[in-house]
């Protein structure tokens, strides 16, 4: 005796049953593929699918067996995927009286304009690295000195800095920023060894022991604010120029009050809007080699900024450090 042929909707219920995870579309194609003889077209299959699973009316959802239904979406059957970006998290640094040294890049730091900006600023509440405080030479994508690549040395540089600016100031509340320079260290990870990515011991936090020195890492694409001033290193700007007034140049970008590194030289912009808001932006001096092999003529100078804030207002000194002395 034949084997009488099953019906489509036998056919529907066997792949739901099957396939329970699967989206009604998604399984229709599936029905179709390999039943071409029992429906004429895909939308027919998943009409099929939409009865079975009780997706097609209150009569459907009455009829369907419990274990085959599938819950309506809000939106339909697809959600909105997860999206890939970070949530991002502002750093905000307690009130006090801040210490902000930017553009150190060590080993190629100059001892006597660091050591002038740690003996003008007494018991800091904080003190921010603001970026490029290690150079990271040995792992630069641009073509330098061999004699100079020792990336060992500079770490121990790094490190022995760290350890004496926790050992001076005891009670601050430490913070280093990831500039660009701190960049090259991830990205040559990147370039020559992408497996180590991601391994806790080659990141920033471990090569320079912040846990162990009660010091923050601030990501180099994070931003921070003290009362009412932003605070970047500068790098966060894609643009490779190096204007005459960096400071209006933030002003523009950001049209908030904003104080940045990254050009090594010091400025100060402020503009009044027409609501008798005040926007003022300063950029700050570097405490590096002013004369580099790589450009031994620029407009640098050594510097740093000490910043007091309450609440929302602020208060910023930017120095400029001249023969060993700092002025405003």
């Amino acid at each position: 005796m034949a084997k009488k042929p099953r019906t489509k909707q036998q056919v529907v219920k066997e792949y739901a049953a099957a396939f329970p995870a699967s989206a009604n579309l998604t399984l229709a194609k599936h029905i179709y593929k390999e039943n071409p003889n029992l429906f004429s077209t895909i939308e027919a299959a998943r009409s099929a699918v939409r009865h079975v699973r009780g997706n097609h009316g209150k009569q459907s959802r009455d009829r369907a067996l419990p274990e085959l239904m599938k819950k309506n979406g809000k939106a339909g059957e697809y959600k909105i995927p997860k999206s890939l970006v970070p949530k991002k998290r502002i750093v905000r640094i307690p009130d006090g009286k801040t210490l902000l040294l930017s553009d150190i890049h060590l080993p190629f730091h100059d001892v006597e304009a660091v050591e002038c900006a740690l003996n003008h600023c007494k018991d800091p509440t904080n003190i921010i690295l603001n970026g490029d405080t290690v150079d990271f030479y040995a792992t630069s994508r641009w073509e330098s000195d061999p004699n100079h690549r020792d990336l060992a040395g500079e770490l121990q540089a790094s490190r022995q800095f760290l350890m004496h600016l926790r050992e001076r100031f005891p009670k601050a509340n430490i913070y280093f920023k990831i500039g660009n320079h701190e960049e090259r260290w991830e990205k040559f990870l990147w370039r020559k060894a992408p497996e180590l990515c991601g391994v806790p011991d080659f990141k920033m936090e471990k090569l320079l022991r912040f846990e162990d020195l009660d010091i923050q890492e601030i990501g180099g694409r994070q931003l921070t604010k003290a009362g009412g001033l932003w605070i970047l290193h500068g790098h966060e700007f894609f643009n490779t120029f190096d204007p005459v007034n960096f400071a209006r140049t933030l002003q523009v970008k950001t049209g908030v009050s904003t104080i940045a590194g990254h050009k090594h030289k010091t400025s100060q912009h402020s503009v009044k809007s027409m609501d008798n808001n005040t926007i003022a932006c300063w950029s700050v001096g570097c405490l590096c080699d002013l004369e580099p092999d790589y450009m031994p003529v620029n407009q640098w100078n050594l510097g740093f900024a000490e910043i007091t804030h309450k609440g929302k207002k602020f208060e910023v000194n930017n120095y400029r450090i001249i023969d060993g002395e700092a002025y405003r």
